[in-house]
């Protein structure tokens, strides 16, 4: 089992990403920054693959914040993410564009990893 957001958690995101061979469309560069509670952790997306990182991200061209509440709903299913933003418990900076047209990589991304949500330990 993974502890969410434990280093671990990261580590198996990243190694998940990396061994799906997700790659971002044309080879753009994508950076997605996630703040949950204190932790930050982030994912790009580019020409030569997909990996997670702990900490903040250079350049992201979004960022998310939200409370460990609220993500873990979000991962769970239980609230979705757009939910979250109309209702104020996820906010985004960043450009709205880019998120837009980079969304089936994110539902990609998603989608890789279901299986790690399955033994992940939520701890809230």
């Amino acid at each position: 089992m993974l502890e969410y957001l434990s280093s671990e958690w990261i580590e198996e995101a990243d190694a998940a990403l990396r061994a799906s061979g997700l790659c971002a469309p044309d080879g753009d560069r994508f950076a997605v920054q996630q703040q949950v509670g204190e932790v930050i952790f982030h994912m790009v997306f580019d020409g030569e693959g997909a990996r997670v990182s702990s900490g903040p991200a250079p350049d992201p061209e979004v960022a998310f914040s939200q409370a460990r509440e609220t993500a873990v709903a979000i991962a769970k299913g239980e609230l979705s993410a757009e939910e979250a933003v109309l209702n104020g418990e996820v906010t985004f900076e960043g450009n709205p564009m880019a998120l837009l047209s980079h969304r089936r990589l994110l539902a990609r991304a998603e989608d890789i990893f279901a299986e790690m949500r399955d033994r992940t330990i939520w701890n809230l």
